[in-house]
């Protein structure tokens, strides 16, 4: 497998997903946050991942975003009370992205059109790049449920209970052919695990074409693991 390393050898990641699974700081905030009740915001215009950052914390919503597309952008100021979801698009407007939920409290970012396409523009080269981009936000939902199902089912009492972080390298037919710590949770056993877990995992769909390699996953503290858990352990229990 081909791999870019820039100079000092450090890998390159052009394009990544980051995973974010971000505990609220009260897990009644978080419950509250899922249930699309109203919370206190008192963010002001900054960086866009530093608001991102933030909202994750007191809502406990889940975001797995291309690292590329915040890069540089600015969030909007959101003060006062609104529902999560509400906030994030206050947040987001002016900055060229939109939220697509793709669970209750689980999103990804995608760009938005600035405008419609000419008719050299759809035929353009330009199309295929925005067609993958589009096609690499969206595999974050797979991306997120293939590895809760398996760490649910490999460690029923510890996932979502700690912060670890890792790159995986995914196959053309979906299949992890290597998985690489880059932040241990503190455990070394623990680590081990996830690492024999995720290195033989087969996503439930491949990824899309032209994906770019490593994928950058950051797992931290869950909300209510048990919740995200029950799907996956109800369906093996049965």
């Amino acid at each position: 497998m081909t791999r870019t390393s820039a100079s000092g050898g450090a890998l390159t990641l052009s394009w990544c997903f980051v995973v974010a699974l971000m505990m609220a700081a009260r897990m009644a905030a978080a419950q509250a946050a899922a249930d699309g009740e109203p919370l206190r915001f008192e963010l002001p215009a900054q960086p866009l991942e530093i608001s991102l950052s933030v909202f994750g914390r007191l809502t406990g919503h889940s975001v797995l975003v291309a690292s590329n597309l915040t890069a540089g952008r600015e969030a909007a100021a959101v003060q006062g009370d609104f529902a999560p979801r509400e906030a994030l698009q206050r947040m987001l407007a002016g900055s060229g992205l939109a939220a697509r939920y793709i669970g209750a409290d689980a999103f990804t970012l995608v760009p938005v059109p600035s405008a419609p396409p000419s008719a050299h523009e759809r035929v353009g080269e330009n199309v295929p790049k925005a067609d993958a981009a589009t096609g690499q936000a969206g595999y974050a939902g797979v991306l997120q449920a293939s590895i809760t199902r398996v760490l649910c089912i490999a460690q029923p009492d510890a996932f979502g209970r700690y912060r670890l972080g890792l790159q995986l390298w995914i196959d053309a037919a979906g299949l992890v052919n290597e998985a690489r710590l880059i932040e241990g949770s503190g455990l070394a056993q623990r680590d081990a695990l996830v690492l024999a877990t995720l290195g033989s995992l087969r996503m439930d769909a491949p990824p899309p074409p032209g994906m770019a390699q490593p994928v950058t996953i950051l797992l931290t503290p869950r909300a209510d693991p048990a919740r995200d858990c029950r799907p996956w352990r109800a369906a093996r229990a049965g």
